[in-house]
Formats: structure tokens, C-alpha cells, sequence
């Protein structure tokens, strides 16, 4: 597995906030780059609704730049889907933007930045339901209340109910996002 960080910017504040939780299989990818990396970004586009059902073809053109361009803005410093973890709005699909359409599974026991992003969403709906309890990075009983809830109320991409089981993965985040 390869390591990527950078020296500055919102990759640095990344790595910081995670604790070394930055690890990532998938390498920077941008305009004219090609393969199974593009695809996987292309696909979590897709769950986020950035790119039209089909268009996960592996190439990096101009569609999926646009894409991601639209989808760090929205992330972007300033916009309610920031968060603490701005992206840099460059098209480029670095560290930061990976961590962000492609988020680890959270559990509860869980830690780090993953968790601290998921407590920032769920007090954005600003439900009493889905109300994690403090954001602080650490998945205890009060943040899997919240998820538990979350899920027993939303369906996945494809229309289906989500499995109230209090576990983040691919199908909870993407929900999460919409």
C-alpha cells in the first residue's frame, strides 16, 4: 500500500486531524490519467450523484474533472459541506478528496478523523435523533444511537433500506452525503 502526503495545505491538516489514518491503496489522480483508481472515484461520484449512472468508464476527461471540481466545492472552505476537513478545489483527486468520497467504515470503538467527520454530519441535519453527542473523533453509544437512527430512516443509492446495524460503510456515507 502506498503512503501519499504533502507538505502543506488541506493534505497536512488531513493527515494531522486523522493521526496517520491517511493510508490509502489509490493514487492521486487527475485529467488524462486512466484505470481502475478512476473508476473507484468515478463510482463514489456516482453514489453522491456528481456523475450520471453509467459513466465509470476508468478515464480521467473533462466529465469527471468537472465532477470532482463540483464536488470539492461543495466541500470546499466556506460551504456547509465542509466540515473540518476543507478540500482544495483543483479537480484533482488527491489524499484529501480520497478521504472524502471514500471514507473508512466506522464502528463503534472507532477513532480518528473518520469518525469526527461522520459526528459532523449527522449535527448537520440538526435532528435530536441523529445527534451525536459530542464531536470528538471517538464512536461510543451516543454516535451509534445517531447512526442506528440515521440508517433506520434512509435508503441506500438504489432505493433500498439502509441495514440498521450502527456500521458506516460505502452504502451508510453515501447516504449520509445525499
Amino acid at each position: 500500500m502506498r503512503i501519499y502526503t504533502r507538505a502543506g495545505g488541506n493534505d497536512a491538516k488531513l493527515h494531522q486531524t486523522t493521526k496517520g489514518m491517511m493510508a490509502m491503496a489509490e493514487p492521486i489522480i487527475k485529467l488524462g490519467s486512466k484505470g481502475e483508481a478512476v473508476k473507484n472515484a468515478q463510482k463514489a461520484l456516482i453514489e453522491r450523484r456528481y456523475l450520471p449512472p453509467g459513466t465509470d468508464d476508468g478515464v480521467f476527461g473533462p466529465v469527471t474533472q468537472n465532477a470532482v471540481i463540483r464536488y470539492q466545492t461543495d466541500r470546499s472552505p466556506g460551504h456547509s459541506w465542509a466540515f473540518s476537513f476543507p478540500l482544495k478545489v483543483d479537480g484533482i483527486v488527491g489524499p484529501a478528496t480520497w478521504f472524502r468520497l471514500t471514507p473508512e467504515t466506522v464502528k463503534r470503538g472507532s477513532k480518528g478523523g473518520g469518525v469526527r467527520l461522520l459526528q459532523e454530519i449527522l449535527k448537520h441535519y440538526a435532528d435530536p435523533q441523529l445527534d451525536p453527542g459530542a464531536i470528538d473523533g471517538d464512536f461510543g453509544p451516543h454516535t451509534e444511537t445517531a447512526v442506528r437512527a440515521f440508517q433506520a430512516s434512509h435508503v441506500d443509492f438504489n432505493g433500498n433500506p439502509l441495514k440498521a446495524d450502527g456500521i458506516v460503510g460505502p452504502k451508510t456515507w453515501a447516504a449520509l452525503w445525499s
